[in-house]
């Protein structure tokens, strides 16, 4: 049975135009990189989701299949025949020990369950365009960025944002953002957000020490209650929005995924690869750049320079405006009083501020072509993209990274 004849449907009986169309979605890349994920193996967080109603639409869907001659097309990054037999081989009882491996002997086992979501969300999408007034189809399924939500107190009540500006640029670069909330059930089932293809963690809070202590990150020096008061929304920690986002960064890290830390994210990045931050610029630094205004001016009127050393990822980004080889200077935006200060292992520097404040660095393995991308930036470029065209391009080297690493993942999942 191909994967293909799996999915035929007679969508006229539910009440859908019968077409032929392709379905974007992954299903035998989600099994594998739930089981991949350190949560998953370390926890053994269940991946349990309408397990016997699931079942028996996938043998619902069989029993249409064998009746139909309407195949809706599918890319390869689908479930594969295999995968789709372990399933069948243990329909009865969902929750037992499945028979094939991801890894080959001693691997990580296929869970059929995860094997049932996929098949629903391949036929809730089939459904879903045929139910459009316009269907739209991309060429390629674009590359999945997983964001974690920050908290915002509106109207004495908590809300999840992610910024627009970040969610525009990677639409514009053929991705698309999944936001993670960041409420404290979320890690139970956080391996429900894969795959993730790049992972983009941007501003907020402070790291906690709480989550830096369980990462086995150093811990910067405490703040004295003068700093700790004059900079008191980024000193109340969040340590959920933390937590999730150190545990896909691990994950990302290990299994190559695209990462992207803009400001706090880069904080973190440099952390999880063995360095140390700076607990307060103004007391640990000696500077006369105030790069966090507790009043005044902010990201988008405040700027102070950095040199941005040449043969570097950010030169080559910026090539328009400083000489790519032999770098030059940049005016940034600047709104933090934590900063790196020792780099962490495998990592380069690749720009300073006066001061000697870093401000950018980067995985020498970097390549977005062949999907390699672990970048770190102090500052924002996604409130700077009237300034320069670099700072766009560095949304646009993310994507395509992120892209050569689905279409990477997705062929090395054809085999399970």
């Amino acid at each position: 049975m191909s994967s293909q004849r799996l999915f035929s449907r007679d969508t006229a009986s539910q009440g859908f135009t019968s077409s032929a169309m392709p379905t974007p979605l992954t299903g035998t890349r989600a099994t594998l990189d739930a089981f991949r994920s350190p949560a998953q193996r370390a926890k053994s967080l269940p991946i349990l989701c309408d397990v016997v109603e699931d079942a028996q639409t996938l043998s619902d869907a069989e029993t249409e299949c064998s009746a139909s001659n309407d195949a809706i097309s599918l890319p390869h990054d689908i479930a594969s025949e295999s995968a789709i037999l372990t399933l069948k081989n243990n329909s009865r009882n969902p929750l037992s020990a499945p028979t094939k491996t991801m890894h080959g002997k001693g691997g990580p086992a296929v869970h059929p369950t995860t094997i049932v979501q996929s098949l629903r969300a391949a036929r809730d999408a089939s459904r879903f365009v045929a139910s459009m007034d316009r269907p739209f189809m991309r060429a390629e399924r674009p590359a999945r960025i997983l964001c974690v939500a920050r908290r915002h107190e509106r109207k004495n009540k908590y809300v999840d944002f992610v910024g627009e500006h970040h969610l525009d640029l990677i639409q514009e670069f053929n991705g698309m953002p999944v936001i993670v909330p960041r409420t404290v059930r979320t890690l139970a089932s956080l391996v429900e957000y894969l795959p993730m293809d790049g992972l983009l963690v941007v501003e907020g809070s402070d790291i906690s020490e709480e989550v830096l202590s369980k990462y086995k990150c150093a811990l910067p020096s405490r703040l004295t209650a003068d700093v700790a008061g004059k900079f008191a929304s980024d000193t109340e920690v969040d340590v959920s929005k933390d937590e999730l986002e150190c545990e896909l960064m691990r994950y990302a890290l290990l299994s190559g995924c695209p990462v992207l830390g803009l400001c706090r994210g880069s904080q973190m990045l440099n952390v999880l690869h063995g360095g140390t931050l700076y607990s307060d610029i103004g007391t640990e630094v000696s500077t006369e750049i105030e790069h966090l205004q507790p009043a005044g001016q902010t990201y988008d009127s405040f700027r102070h320079p950095i040199h941005v050393a040449g043969n570097t990822p950010l030169s080559d980004m910026f090539c328009e405006s400083i000489d790519a080889e032999a770098g030059g200077e940049l005016q940034v935006n600047s709104y933090h009083h934590q900063a790196v200060k020792e780099l962490g292992k495998g990592l380069k520097e690749m720009a300073w501020a006066p001061d000697g404040v870093l401000e950018a660095f980067y995985d020498p393995s970097y390549e977005p072509d062949a999907g390699k991308f672990v970048v770190g930036l102090q500052f924002h470029p996604e409130r700077m993209l009237d300034d320069y065209p670099g700072c766009k391009k560095v949304y646009e080297s993310f994507l395509t990274a992120c892209t050569a690493f689905r279409r990477r993942e997705c062929e090395s999942a054809q085999g399970l």
